[in-house]
Protein backbone atom coordinates (compact mmCIF):
# COMPACT_ATOMS: atom_id res chain seq x y z
CA UNK A 1 0.00 0.00 0.00
CA UNK A 2 1.21 3.45 -0.82
CA UNK A 3 1.67 5.95 1.84
CA UNK A 4 -1.24 8.39 0.95
CA UNK A 5 -3.30 4.95 1.53
CA UNK A 6 -1.88 3.87 4.59
CA UNK A 7 -2.41 8.12 5.79
CA UNK A 8 -6.05 7.85 4.71
CA UNK A 9 -6.32 4.36 6.44
CA UNK A 10 -5.13 5.97 9.91
CA UNK A 11 -7.48 8.62 9.72
CA UNK A 12 -10.26 6.87 9.06
CA UNK A 13 -9.37 4.60 12.22
CA UNK A 14 -9.08 7.37 14.39
CA UNK A 15 -12.55 9.06 13.25
CA UNK A 16 -14.16 5.69 14.29
CA UNK A 17 -12.09 5.60 17.67
CA UNK A 18 -14.04 9.37 18.00
CA UNK A 19 -17.58 7.99 16.88
CA UNK A 20 -18.39 7.38 20.18
CA UNK A 21 -18.42 10.77 21.15
CA UNK A 22 -20.13 12.21 18.07
CA UNK A 23 -22.84 8.90 18.22
CA UNK A 24 -23.40 8.64 21.80
CA UNK A 25 -26.14 5.99 21.10
CA UNK A 26 -29.31 7.79 21.62
CA UNK A 27 -32.71 8.13 19.87
CA UNK A 28 -35.43 10.12 19.66
CA UNK A 29 -39.18 9.48 19.13
CA UNK A 30 -42.06 11.60 19.75
CA UNK A 31 -45.21 10.52 21.45
CA UNK A 32 -48.69 11.46 20.27
CA UNK A 33 -48.71 14.42 23.21
CA UNK A 34 -45.34 15.09 21.59
CA UNK A 35 -46.55 15.62 18.56
CA UNK A 36 -49.25 18.01 19.70
CA UNK A 37 -47.20 20.19 22.03
CA UNK A 38 -44.48 20.54 19.07
CA UNK A 39 -46.89 21.62 16.76
CA UNK A 40 -48.72 23.96 19.61
CA UNK A 41 -45.22 25.65 20.23
CA UNK A 42 -44.51 25.94 17.13
CA UNK A 43 -48.09 28.01 16.35
CA UNK A 44 -46.85 29.93 19.21
CA UNK A 45 -43.69 31.28 18.10
CA UNK A 46 -44.98 31.95 14.78
CA UNK A 47 -47.72 34.53 16.06
CA UNK A 48 -45.38 36.11 18.84
CA UNK A 49 -43.04 37.04 15.28
CA UNK A 50 -45.98 38.35 13.46
CA UNK A 51 -47.84 40.28 16.44
CA UNK A 52 -44.59 41.12 18.30
CA UNK A 53 -46.77 40.33 21.41
CA UNK A 54 -44.33 40.41 24.48
CA UNK A 55 -47.18 37.71 26.11
CA UNK A 56 -46.88 35.26 23.36
CA UNK A 57 -43.09 35.54 23.29
CA UNK A 58 -43.46 34.74 26.77
CA UNK A 59 -45.70 31.37 26.21
CA UNK A 60 -43.34 30.51 23.53
CA UNK A 61 -40.70 30.72 25.47
CA UNK A 62 -41.89 28.89 28.65
CA UNK A 63 -43.19 25.79 26.16
CA UNK A 64 -38.93 25.64 24.57
CA UNK A 65 -38.22 25.38 28.69
CA UNK A 66 -40.25 22.66 28.83
CA UNK A 67 -38.56 21.15 26.01
CA UNK A 68 -35.15 21.54 27.16
CA UNK A 69 -35.71 20.23 31.01
CA UNK A 70 -37.28 17.17 29.41
CA UNK A 71 -34.67 16.44 27.43
CA UNK A 72 -31.95 17.09 30.37
CA UNK A 73 -33.89 14.73 33.02
CA UNK A 74 -34.30 12.41 30.37
CA UNK A 75 -30.73 12.02 29.77
CA UNK A 76 -29.99 12.55 33.39
CA UNK A 77 -32.09 9.00 33.66
CA UNK A 78 -30.83 7.03 30.80
CA UNK A 79 -26.81 7.66 31.48
CA UNK A 80 -25.22 5.52 33.60
CA UNK A 81 -27.28 2.37 34.19
CA UNK A 82 -25.47 -0.67 33.85
CA UNK A 83 -26.81 -3.87 31.77
CA UNK A 84 -25.84 -7.30 31.75
CA UNK A 85 -27.42 -10.53 29.85
CA UNK A 86 -26.65 -14.05 31.01
CA UNK A 87 -26.99 -16.45 28.30
CA UNK A 88 -27.00 -20.05 29.13
CA UNK A 89 -23.11 -22.25 28.02
CA UNK A 90 -24.74 -24.53 25.88
CA UNK A 91 -28.27 -24.03 23.68
CA UNK A 92 -29.98 -26.74 21.33
CA UNK A 93 -31.79 -25.77 19.08
CA UNK A 94 -35.68 -26.39 18.91
CA UNK A 95 -35.32 -26.27 22.91
CA UNK A 96 -36.49 -22.99 24.62
CA UNK A 97 -33.45 -21.87 27.07
CA UNK A 98 -33.25 -18.88 29.49
CA UNK A 99 -32.03 -15.34 28.99
CA UNK A 100 -31.10 -13.54 32.51
CA UNK A 101 -30.94 -9.80 31.81
CA UNK A 102 -29.67 -7.52 34.97
CA UNK A 103 -30.38 -3.98 34.70
CA UNK A 104 -28.20 -2.08 37.66
CA UNK A 105 -28.13 1.81 38.69
CA UNK A 106 -24.85 1.91 40.25
CA UNK A 107 -25.23 5.59 41.22
CA UNK A 108 -25.20 6.60 44.63
CA UNK A 109 -27.70 8.97 44.95
CA UNK A 110 -29.74 9.31 41.68
CA UNK A 111 -33.07 7.73 41.02
CA UNK A 112 -33.85 6.53 37.43
CA UNK A 113 -37.66 6.55 36.85
CA UNK A 114 -40.04 5.34 33.70
CA UNK A 115 -37.57 2.76 32.43
CA UNK A 116 -38.76 0.12 29.40
CA UNK A 117 -36.26 -2.47 28.87
CA UNK A 118 -36.31 -4.08 25.17
CA UNK A 119 -33.68 -6.71 23.99
CA UNK A 120 -33.65 -8.15 20.78
CA UNK A 121 -31.20 -10.60 18.49
CA UNK A 122 -30.83 -11.92 14.58
CA UNK A 123 -32.79 -14.74 15.96
CA UNK A 124 -35.47 -12.50 18.05
CA UNK A 125 -37.40 -9.42 17.26
CA UNK A 126 -37.03 -7.08 19.22
CA UNK A 127 -39.38 -6.98 22.35
CA UNK A 128 -40.33 -5.51 25.85
CA UNK A 129 -38.75 -7.58 28.73
CA UNK A 130 -40.59 -5.47 31.40
CA UNK A 131 -41.35 -1.46 32.58
CA UNK A 132 -39.66 -0.13 35.76
CA UNK A 133 -41.17 2.79 37.54
CA UNK A 134 -37.99 3.31 39.49
CA UNK A 135 -34.87 2.29 40.04
CA UNK A 136 -33.39 3.62 43.50
CA UNK A 137 -29.33 4.22 43.85
CA UNK A 138 -27.62 0.80 43.74
CA UNK A 139 -30.84 -1.31 42.86
CA UNK A 140 -30.80 -4.17 40.88
CA UNK A 141 -33.14 -5.55 38.99
CA UNK A 142 -33.56 -8.76 37.12
CA UNK A 143 -35.89 -10.07 34.12
CA UNK A 144 -36.01 -13.41 33.10
CA UNK A 145 -37.36 -14.70 29.22
CA UNK A 146 -37.16 -17.73 26.97
CA UNK A 147 -35.06 -17.47 23.62
CA UNK A 148 -35.70 -20.23 20.90
CA UNK A 149 -33.71 -21.42 17.74
CA UNK A 150 -35.23 -23.76 15.00
CA UNK A 151 -32.08 -24.69 13.31
CA UNK A 152 -28.27 -25.18 14.54
CA UNK A 153 -25.94 -22.78 13.79
CA UNK A 154 -24.12 -19.78 15.42
CA UNK A 155 -26.28 -16.92 16.41
CA UNK A 156 -26.26 -13.25 17.89
CA UNK A 157 -27.65 -10.85 20.36
CA UNK A 158 -27.90 -7.78 19.58
CA UNK A 159 -28.30 -4.11 21.21
CA UNK A 160 -30.42 -3.80 24.45
CA UNK A 161 -32.46 -0.80 24.11
CA UNK A 162 -33.31 1.43 27.68
CA UNK A 163 -36.11 3.63 27.15
CA UNK A 164 -37.81 6.60 28.77
CA UNK A 165 -40.87 8.95 28.53
CA UNK A 166 -39.81 10.80 31.79
CA UNK A 167 -41.03 13.61 33.01
CA UNK A 168 -43.42 14.54 30.82
CA UNK A 169 -44.32 12.09 28.39
CA UNK A 170 -44.00 14.35 25.20
CA UNK A 171 -40.78 12.18 23.80
CA UNK A 172 -39.55 8.99 24.44
CA UNK A 173 -35.62 8.52 24.42
CA UNK A 174 -33.98 5.36 23.76
CA UNK A 175 -30.16 4.54 25.21
CA UNK A 176 -28.48 2.36 22.97
CA UNK A 177 -26.78 -0.03 24.91
CA UNK A 178 -24.06 -2.13 22.07
CA UNK A 179 -24.30 -5.88 24.04
CA UNK A 180 -23.63 -8.04 21.33
CA UNK A 181 -23.20 -11.71 22.58
CA UNK A 182 -22.89 -14.93 20.07
CA UNK A 183 -23.35 -18.34 20.64
CA UNK A 184 -23.88 -21.75 18.74
CA UNK A 185 -26.89 -23.82 19.01
CA UNK A 186 -25.95 -27.42 19.06
CA UNK A 187 -28.07 -29.88 16.87
CA UNK A 188 -32.00 -30.90 17.73
CA UNK A 189 -32.25 -34.18 19.41
CA UNK A 190 -33.82 -37.10 17.93
CA UNK A 191 -35.26 -40.20 19.86
CA UNK A 192 -35.61 -43.18 17.60
CA UNK A 193 -35.86 -47.17 18.38
CA UNK A 194 -32.69 -47.15 15.30
CA UNK A 195 -30.28 -45.34 17.66
CA UNK A 196 -31.26 -47.40 21.09
CA UNK A 197 -30.20 -50.27 19.09
CA UNK A 198 -26.90 -48.66 18.24
CA UNK A 199 -26.08 -46.91 21.35
CA UNK A 200 -26.63 -50.91 23.25
CA UNK A 201 -24.57 -52.86 20.41
CA UNK A 202 -27.64 -54.38 19.03
CA UNK A 203 -26.04 -53.54 15.70
CA UNK A 204 -22.62 -54.86 16.20
CA UNK A 205 -21.15 -51.64 17.26
CA UNK A 206 -17.27 -52.08 17.95
CA UNK A 207 -16.01 -54.71 19.90
CA UNK A 208 -16.43 -55.73 23.75
CA UNK A 209 -14.37 -57.10 25.83
CA UNK A 210 -15.98 -58.31 29.11
CA UNK A 211 -13.61 -59.69 31.50
CA UNK A 212 -14.68 -58.23 34.97
CA UNK A 213 -14.98 -61.12 37.26
CA UNK A 214 -13.83 -63.83 34.72
CA UNK A 215 -9.83 -63.48 35.50
CA UNK A 216 -8.16 -62.62 38.46
CA UNK A 217 -5.21 -60.24 37.66
CA UNK A 218 -3.76 -60.06 41.17
CA UNK A 219 -3.56 -60.72 44.91
CA UNK A 220 -2.95 -57.94 47.60
CA UNK A 221 -3.14 -56.98 51.27
CA UNK A 222 -6.83 -56.57 52.19
CA UNK A 223 -7.64 -52.96 53.63
CA UNK A 224 -10.16 -51.89 56.12
CA UNK A 225 -12.68 -50.53 53.58
CA UNK A 226 -12.32 -53.57 50.99
CA UNK A 227 -15.42 -55.73 50.42
CA UNK A 228 -15.03 -59.26 52.21
CA UNK A 229 -16.74 -60.80 49.78
CA UNK A 230 -13.70 -60.49 46.95
CA UNK A 231 -11.17 -62.51 49.82
CA UNK A 232 -9.13 -65.61 48.83
CA UNK A 233 -9.78 -67.63 51.50
CA UNK A 234 -7.58 -70.25 50.74
CA UNK A 235 -4.24 -67.83 50.20
CA UNK A 236 -5.26 -65.79 53.26
CA UNK A 237 -5.19 -69.46 55.23
CA UNK A 238 -1.63 -70.53 53.87
CA UNK A 239 -0.13 -66.91 54.50
CA UNK A 240 -1.69 -66.24 57.48
CA UNK A 241 -3.15 -62.60 56.22
CA UNK A 242 -6.18 -61.45 54.38
CA UNK A 243 -5.90 -61.06 50.64
CA UNK A 244 -7.84 -59.05 47.92
CA UNK A 245 -8.58 -60.46 44.94
CA UNK A 246 -8.28 -57.97 42.14
CA UNK A 247 -9.88 -58.52 38.53
CA UNK A 248 -9.06 -57.31 35.28
CA UNK A 249 -11.19 -54.51 34.48
CA UNK A 250 -13.90 -54.57 31.52
CA UNK A 251 -12.27 -53.36 28.57
CA UNK A 252 -14.24 -51.38 26.34
CA UNK A 253 -12.60 -50.00 22.91
CA UNK A 254 -14.08 -46.29 21.72
CA UNK A 255 -16.74 -46.63 19.29
CA UNK A 256 -15.59 -45.27 16.07
CA UNK A 257 -18.35 -43.05 14.64
CA UNK A 258 -17.83 -41.33 10.79
CA UNK A 259 -20.56 -38.22 9.37
CA UNK A 260 -20.33 -38.72 5.80
CA UNK A 261 -20.66 -34.65 5.17
CA UNK A 262 -20.66 -34.58 2.02
CA UNK A 263 -23.55 -33.42 -0.49
CA UNK A 264 -25.69 -30.14 -0.52
CA UNK A 265 -27.16 -28.04 2.00
CA UNK A 266 -30.88 -28.70 2.67
CA UNK A 267 -33.61 -30.27 5.04
CA UNK A 268 -31.90 -34.31 4.29
CA UNK A 269 -28.20 -32.79 5.26
CA UNK A 270 -29.89 -31.13 8.50
CA UNK A 271 -31.68 -34.53 9.52
CA UNK A 272 -28.78 -36.23 8.54
CA UNK A 273 -26.55 -33.74 11.60
CA UNK A 274 -29.04 -34.38 14.36
CA UNK A 275 -28.75 -37.88 13.84
CA UNK A 276 -25.13 -38.14 14.53
CA UNK A 277 -25.65 -35.12 17.45
CA UNK A 278 -28.59 -37.65 18.70
CA UNK A 279 -26.06 -40.70 18.86
CA UNK A 280 -23.35 -38.66 20.53
CA UNK A 281 -25.80 -37.65 23.17
CA UNK A 282 -27.03 -41.23 23.89
CA UNK A 283 -23.12 -42.84 23.84
CA UNK A 284 -22.47 -40.46 26.25
CA UNK A 285 -25.47 -40.99 28.80
CA UNK A 286 -24.30 -44.43 28.44
CA UNK A 287 -20.54 -43.89 29.44
CA UNK A 288 -19.19 -45.36 26.44
CA UNK A 289 -15.66 -44.05 24.99
CA UNK A 290 -16.23 -42.94 21.07
CA UNK A 291 -14.29 -41.05 18.27
CA UNK A 292 -16.28 -38.95 16.04
CA UNK A 293 -15.00 -37.82 12.41
CA UNK A 294 -15.96 -36.52 9.39
CA UNK A 295 -13.85 -35.97 5.92
CA UNK A 296 -11.84 -33.05 7.27
CA UNK A 297 -10.77 -34.16 10.78
CA UNK A 298 -10.74 -37.07 13.37
CA UNK A 299 -11.74 -35.93 16.82
CA UNK A 300 -9.39 -37.84 19.41
CA UNK A 301 -11.47 -40.75 21.90
CA UNK A 302 -13.53 -38.86 24.68
CA UNK A 303 -16.06 -40.07 27.11
CA UNK A 304 -16.58 -36.56 28.68
CA UNK A 305 -18.84 -33.80 28.52
CA UNK A 306 -16.00 -31.52 27.55
CA UNK A 307 -15.49 -33.62 24.60
CA UNK A 308 -18.76 -34.12 23.57
CA UNK A 309 -19.24 -30.44 23.78
CA UNK A 310 -16.62 -30.21 21.29
CA UNK A 311 -18.14 -32.46 19.22
CA UNK A 312 -21.44 -31.25 19.29
CA UNK A 313 -19.84 -27.48 18.15
CA UNK A 314 -18.49 -28.82 15.24
CA UNK A 315 -21.74 -30.52 14.11
CA UNK A 316 -23.34 -27.35 15.00
CA UNK A 317 -20.81 -25.47 12.47
CA UNK A 318 -20.67 -27.89 9.89
CA UNK A 319 -21.74 -27.91 6.28
CA UNK A 320 -21.69 -29.51 3.32
CA UNK A 321 -18.66 -31.03 1.87
CA UNK A 322 -16.61 -32.28 -1.19
CA UNK A 323 -14.95 -34.76 0.12
CA UNK A 324 -11.42 -34.10 -1.82
CA UNK A 325 -10.01 -34.03 1.83
CA UNK A 326 -9.65 -37.42 3.42
CA UNK A 327 -7.37 -37.44 6.38
CA UNK A 328 -10.33 -37.59 8.73
CA UNK A 329 -11.76 -40.86 6.68
CA UNK A 330 -8.47 -42.65 6.74
CA UNK A 331 -7.86 -42.15 10.53
CA UNK A 332 -11.56 -43.15 10.85
CA UNK A 333 -10.58 -46.43 8.55
CA UNK A 334 -7.63 -47.52 10.78
CA UNK A 335 -9.46 -46.91 13.97
CA UNK A 336 -12.31 -49.48 12.68
CA UNK A 337 -9.95 -51.92 11.72
CA UNK A 338 -7.75 -52.13 14.82
CA UNK A 339 -11.01 -51.97 17.16
CA UNK A 340 -13.01 -54.36 14.67
CA UNK A 341 -15.94 -52.61 13.68
CA UNK A 342 -17.80 -48.93 13.63
CA UNK A 343 -20.60 -46.77 12.73
CA UNK A 344 -21.05 -45.26 9.14
CA UNK A 345 -23.80 -42.56 8.90
CA UNK A 346 -24.27 -42.06 5.48
CA UNK A 347 -25.95 -39.03 3.63
CA UNK A 348 -26.48 -38.22 0.10
CA UNK A 349 -23.53 -39.53 -1.65
CA UNK A 350 -22.50 -42.95 -2.10
CA UNK A 351 -20.38 -45.47 0.04
CA UNK A 352 -16.82 -44.45 -0.64
CA UNK A 353 -14.33 -47.22 -1.63
CA UNK A 354 -12.60 -49.34 0.00
CA UNK A 355 -14.83 -49.08 2.92
CA UNK A 356 -13.92 -50.58 6.05
CA UNK A 357 -16.60 -53.87 7.89
CA UNK A 358 -18.59 -51.23 9.36
CA UNK A 359 -22.44 -51.02 10.11
CA UNK A 360 -23.74 -48.29 7.43
CA UNK A 361 -26.66 -46.24 8.96
CA UNK A 362 -28.95 -44.22 6.42
CA UNK A 363 -29.69 -40.78 8.11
Amino acid sequence: MNPVGQILNQAWARARGWKKYFYPYRRLHFTLEGWFFSVLTLCIGLIAINTGHNLFYLVFGLLLGVVIVSGILSERVLRGIEVRRHIPSEVTARIPFAVVLEVRNPSRHKISYSLTIRDSGDFLPRQTLGYLPSLAAGELKTFHYLARVTRRGLYQFSTIHIATRFPFGLFEKIRIIPLHQSFVAYPAHRESARIHALVKGKDHVGRKKRRWGEEILSLRPALPEDDHRLIHWPTSARTGQLMMKEFAEEIEPPRAIFFDNRGADGERFEQAVELAASLLRSLMRQGAPMTFATWEENLEPTAGKRELSASLRRLALISPSRGLTREGFEKWCASVTREGGGIFLQGESSLPSPLPPCEVVQA
